[in-house]
């Protein structure tokens, strides 16, 4: 993970091909096997966290997922450099910028029930700006202008890289990335490069999908913003139990998936 000097240091990006996986259409039997499971189960309950808990919680998952992040990047012919900002607001919510900026606020380490679930959320992000998302959505005209906010906003509240690495931002500046709106096929997309991100850094993928059930669990309350983005009905479940099953024939290579 690379330790940020300046609030407003902005690498560029290579101009490079986009990846162009395509992930495997889910059965009506899936979709309705996935209902099942969300409603049979409890909606997460919030873990009492103290700010300085959520910050060295996140730092720990951001900094093992940076290189397998990395090496994804590589194998899509991107090049990433992973700065990784903590919001202290309370939501459940992650964004990424897209130029390797991924801001995670304090809800998503007091939702997550283990480091697994923390990654799940990160390494999603991670993969939106591995395949280009942010530079290729629909919604690119909005958002010159939401990136100048959320950098006014780290610019004002600015307090230096803590000891591990985590650049302390301004609270609410990953809501303001909710203008973003990612199409089904870059969902698809971010939760295959998500899965692998998360299974080359030693994470648990089946224990990280836990935390889409939660998020289609708490899909009416008004911490769970991230859903504004992400949808995390039973299609989503489905399609994303379709692409790891699809990246696990494929040995987890990118490239290779039977899909892509």
């Amino acid at each position: 993970m690379r330790l940020a000097t300046s609030a407003l240091m902005l690498l560029p990006l290579l101009a490079c091909a986009d990846p162009a996986y395509q992930g495997p259409a889910f059965t009506p039997a899936q979709q309705s096997a996935a209902m099942a499971e969300i409603s049979g189960g409890q909606a997460p309950v919030r873990r009492a966290m103290t700010d300085e808990q959520a910050q060295q919680a996140i730092a720990r998952v951001a900094r093992r997922l940076a290189p397998a992040g990395t090496s994804a990047c590589q194998e899509l012919r991107r090049t990433c450099n992973w700065r990784f900002i903590y919001d202290p607001s309370q939501e459940l919510n992650a964004a990424a910028t897209g130029e390797g900026d991924i801001i995670i606020q304090r809800g998503v380490a007091e939702y997550a029930r283990n480091d697994d679930e923390m990654a799940f959320v990160i390494a999603h992000e991670m993969a939106h700006h591995a395949a280009n998302h942010v530079q290729n959505t629909t919604t690119r005209a909005q958002i010159g202008g939401v990136l100048a906010g959320v950098l006014a906003s780290l610019a004002g509240a600015y307090a230096g890289v803590s000891p591990d690495g985590l650049v302390q931002g301004a609270a609410g500046i990953g809501s303001q990335l909710a203008v973003i709106s990612y199409s089904k096929a870059q969902e698809r997309e971010a939760d295959a490069i998500g899965a692998t991100i998360m299974h080359r850094a030693g994470y648990d993928v089946a224990q990280g999908r836990s935390m889409l059930l939660a998020l289609a669990r708490l899909s009416g309350r008004l911490e769970t913003s991230l859903l504004s983005t992400h949808p995390a009905g039973p299609d989503r479940v489905a399609s994303f139990d379709a692409a790891v099953a699809d990246m696990k024939r494929a040995n987890w290579r990118l490239g290779a998936a039977p899909g892509g």
